[in-house]
């Protein structure tokens, strides 16, 4: 198998049936997996938090995001 090859014929495939390919992914990854950040990402998740917390004006509502996203369907 080819991953790569993998990946770009899943790229072809609807929205929808793509996140049902991330989900089933999702589920099989076992339970003892370790999901933690990298440092690197953990110093950009700090970045972000700082950022936010310095002007939370700059946050939007749950509900704005998903009008923002409702209106790209």
């Amino acid at each position: 198998m080819n991953v790569d090859q993998t990946i770009l014929d899943l790229s072809t495939l609807p929205i929808s049936d793509r996140l049902r390919v991330v989900h089933a992914i999702w589920d099989s990854l076992p339970d003892d997996v370790d999901l933690s950040a990298t440092p690197e990402q953990q110093a950009e998740l700090d970045r972000r938090l700082a950022a936010h917390r310095s002007d939370p004006s700059t946050a939007i509502s749950h509900d704005e995001l998903m009008r923002r996203v409702q209106s790209r369907r």
